[in-house]
């Protein structure tokens, strides 16, 4: 039976299932957004890169002129052969392809995924030497108590870069990702307007949902949902709530910062326009 004219149709409750697609169709968006923004920063981001690279650079010379100078030293623990050790690691992850091509006779693009189990168990070795080398060198360094003190000194400051690298590398910008993100869900962060955003004014114009526990709810009585997908907060009354043309309820203010960057629903991606249009 067609609805009364003015008045909207019911819109079916989600099953947990589907309000979880649609909650990871949100988080995929918003992915998509945290990409178009990083990418204005790509000038930045490379000049980081350049820096970290050039003074590990400056740290490996210098390492390498403390083992020449110090490579007979009487040491209890293996620091020159450390020293030496980390050396090879950077060269070796630094030549990886090379050195899967000419030495262990595997070209990607001549060969083609996937790749042999030579390259893989190389790929894993050189890793895992990476990965074990500021760990086996802390023990060392903590344990050694004749060593020279350039000796000390080197790897110190060798396994302080490590601690930068992966601070600035991986610490920082996933702590940078995760605070940006929720900004972005709840609605707090302005980001700049996308050529693919939607036109001024569009969610003023959006239609709004008073609150109701009634309407509002998880349990299949009601004709929302009872969080907002993009912020996974509650609905409530300290909030507006407005409804897209495809039915779907949102905050306005989790909207506002959408409709910067896109002109689709963050659940359906609908074109806000042509849906209305519709």
């Amino acid at each position: 039976m067609a609805s009364p004219e003015g008045v909207q149709p019911r819109q079916e409750p989600m099953e947990p299932l589907e309000r979880a697609i649609s909650r990871a169709a949100v988080r995929e968006n918003l992915a998509q957004v945290m990409d178009v923004t990083l990418a204005r920063h790509s000038r930045m981001v490379m000049c980081m890169v350049v820096m970290l690279l050039t003074g590990m650079l400056l740290i490996l010379f210098w390492s390498q002129m403390v083992f020449s100078s110090h490579e007979f030293d009487s040491c209890d623990q293996p620091l020159a052969l450390m020293i030496r050790l980390i050396f090879i690691i950077v060269m070796v992850q630094t030549m990886q392809k090379a050195i899967s091509r000419h030495c262990l006779c595997y070209d990607a693009v001549e060969d083609g995924p996937p790749e042999p189990l030579r390259v893989r168990v190389f790929r894993a070795l050189a890793i895992s030497a990476a990965v074990l080398w500021p760990l086996v060198a802390g023990v060392m360094l903590f344990r050694s108590k004749t060593c020279s003190k350039a000796l000390t000194t080197a790897v110190a400051v060798i396994i302080g870069y490590y601690v930068v690298i992966v601070t600035v590398v991986l610490v920082l910008p996933a702590v940078a990702l995760a605070v940006i993100l929720c900004l972005i869900r709840r609605g707090h962060l302005r980001l700049p307007r996308m050529p693919g955003a939607a036109p001024e004014g569009t969610v003023e114009s959006l239609p709004e949902v008073a609150f109701d526990s009634q309407r509002f709810c998880e349990d299949g009585r009601g004709e929302f949902p009872a969080s907002c997908a993009v912020c996974l907060e509650s609905f409530t009354n300290q909030k507006v709530i407005v409804q897209m043309p495809c039915s779907h309820v949102f905050h306005r203010s989790c909207l506002s910062g959408w409709f910067q960057v896109a002109r689709t629903c963050p659940l359906c991606r609908g074109d806000v326009e042509q849906v209305s249009a519709a």
